[in-house]
């Protein structure tokens, strides 16, 4: 039997009182039974109305129809199950309702198994009398008024942990929910789906400079802007910290997602206000639309991660669409990053050298020791394959160190064996910006002379003007202990980046190795003829020695002897090789 109150909803006993007549559904059918129940109504304190229903689909077509305070079900119906018609009700449009079940079994389990499906309380047919009813169906409704403030409450801390605190954005877990709802309509072919995650540059400058509250600040103009440029339709997020991210629906072409990151780009340059600064803003963007091979809402995040972080490569302040190269090239950055740190102990590292020949007579005058990683799939590496890694899991200043020990000890292996040609040779090594930060590198270089027995006029270290820039006076330091043991500096790429003439000044360099640009253009380019020109000459004019990189013609090493060259460098003369091959090639 299903009894059902229908009237304007009220919280608690008073609220009932004060409220007539109260609408009720009864379905039961057994018409006695029904006849039971409605007399034992009208004997109680409570102004009630009475339907009746005596099949299940009546009855809730009638609770579809109207609005009942209460219902009162039958546990069996000749149509359907009393339990299926609860859960039905508890699940659909009818779950405003209190329900009370009725029942002729006195079964604990039956019971309980009711309550479990969302009934408000369970009674027994045989013990239905006008203070039971009434009773029953105040603390039914008194019942339902507290398991509707239960759901609201979780509702609303839901809400709030879908929500950033500080910006007002869609949060992480907003967000993934958002993006699996998203996927599962992509997956349908009713929508074209794309994420654009975006990643500040250099935020953390903002709070180490300014402050956390300047951050804070700064966040929520970010915000301001975002949510100005965005469509309605597409959802802001923010992931935490200083990355934000815009899922895309609807999208018609690439070219669409590429505009919207460029305006993005644009009205984050706009100086901000933090206190009486402005601070111009820039931002990486990556971008990874939805489509077969995306697996998963993981997927497609991941990948626009991985265009993010090459946005950032490529200099930042641009957008990157997610590509199959792009995710080539992530997953052999994993293998090489999963597999560096073995490197070591399975001594896959080479040293490898180049030489660097006089003009005057051809004769080997120096070589360069340069590093190659022989990996066990992917081959022999060079530097630039893999030393970005080796940056970011702390293991550069190992590596160069390394090199530093085994060309140091090549050398004076070298020099027992053929003292003739080795007595004026060079050996040049090349420093990460990394190595010249930290403070032992003079006592290494030291170290390595002194293990060897070499003098340190026979070292040549070879340092990038990136190197020069950070911290000054350290690095002076740095270079001045070096210098004082002989050992001789060079400034490699010269031409290009951050050539200033006051690195000159201020630093005891004593080699200027011209950046192989300007040889590669002689012959096509007479400004970068002459440009080289000057270069060797402004050498000169300092004292320095003149070293030209990056040599591959007859052409290019005639001019480069020409106009006065101290040592040549490149494919042209000799390819970097091992050792052995070295050895067998320039001491015979």
């Amino acid at each position: 039997m299903l009894l059902a109150c229908r009237r304007t909803p009220s919280a608690g006993l008073k609220g009932i009182l004060m409220t007539s007549p109260l609408q009720i559904l009864l379905i039961d059918d057994d018409e006695l039974d029904r006849a039971a129940v409605e007399r034992a109504l009208r004997q109680g304190p409570l102004d009630c109305h009475t339907t009746h229903a005596a099949t299940a689909v009546e009855g809730l077509k009638l609770a579809a129809e109207l609005h009942f305070d209460a219902i009162f079900l039958d546990y069996r119906l000749p149509d359907k199950d009393g339990i299926d018609v609860l859960r039905l009700l508890r699940g659909g449009e009818f779950k405003s309702v209190a329900i009370i079940m009725l029942s002729r079994m006195e079964d604990d389990a039956l019971a309980e198994s009711c309550l479990d499906a969302g009934a408000q309380d369970f009674l027994l047919k045989d013990e239905v009398n006008s203070r039971r009813l009434t009773r029953a169906m105040l603390h039914a409704r008194q019942r339902y008024q507290n398991e509707k403030w239960l759901i609201a409450s979780r509702e609303h801390s839901q809400q709030l942990s879908e929500r950033d605190v500080l910006t007002g954005l869609t949060n992480r877990r907003g967000f993934e929910q958002a993006l699996s709802a998203g996927i599962a309509r992509a997956q349908r072919g009713d929508d074209r789906l794309a994420v654009l995650l975006l990643d500040l540059d250099d935020f953390k400058s903002v709070n180490d400079t300014l402050g956390h509250d300047a951050g804070d600040t700064l966040l929520i103009e970010v915000t301001k802007r975002l949510s100005a440029t965005v469509r309605d339709s597409d959802l802001l997020c923010r992931l935490g910290g200083d990355e934000f991210v815009i899922l895309m629906s609807n999208v018609a072409r690439e070219e669409h997602l590429a505009l919207l990151a460029d305006r993005l780009i644009v009205e984050l340059q706009v100086p901000i206000a933090i206190g009486n600064k402005y601070r111009i803003v820039t931002a990486s963007i990556g971008i990874a639309t939805w489509n077969a091979a995306t697996d998963t809402a993981v997927d497609l995040l991941r990948f626009a991660d991985m265009a993010m972080y090459q946005a950032k490569q490529n200099g930042r302040n641009q957008s990157q669409f997610f590509s199959v190269a792009l995710q080539e090239a992530a997953q052999t950055r994993a293998r090489i990053k999963n597999s560096l740190q073995s490197a070591f102990v399975n001594k896959e590292f080479e040293v490898h050298y180049q030489a660097q020949i006089n003009p005057v007579d051809g004769s080997v005058g120096g070589m360069e020791a340069l590093l190659r990683w022989r990996h066990p799939q992917l081959g022999l590496l060079s530097p630039a394959s893999f030393m970005d890694v080796a940056e970011e899991i702390g293991l550069v200043v190992d590596i160069g160190n390394w090199v530093l020990q085994t060309a140091c000890k090549q050398l004076g292996e070298w020099q027992l064996r053929h003292p003739v040609y080795c007595q004026e040779l060079t050996l040049g090594i090349n420093l990460s910006v990394i190595q010249v930060a930290h403070k032992t590198l003079p006592d290494t270089v030291k170290t390595a002379l002194e293990h060897f027995s070499l003098t340190g006029n026979h070292l040549e270290l070879g340092i990038t003007e990136s190197a020069l820039i950070k911290d000054t006076s350290a690095t002076i330091t740095t270079f001045t202990k070096i210098t004082d043991y002989g050992v001789t500096l060079s400034l490699d790429d010269f031409g290009t980046g951050y050539s200033s003439l006051e690195h000159l000044k201020l630093f005891p360099i004593s080699v200027l190795k011209i950046d192989r640009g300007f040889v590669c253009e002689i012959g096509r380019n007479k400004k970068s003829e002459q440009l080289l020109v000057a270069i060797i000459a402004f050498a000169k004019s300092l004292g320095m020695k003149a070293v030209a990189e990056g040599i591959e013609t007859k052409e290019q090493a005639e001019f480069c002897s020409q106009y006065g060259c101290d040592l040549l460098q490149g494919y042209y003369f000799s390819f970097p090789v091992p050792a052995v091959q070295f050895e067998a090639d320039f001491f015979p």
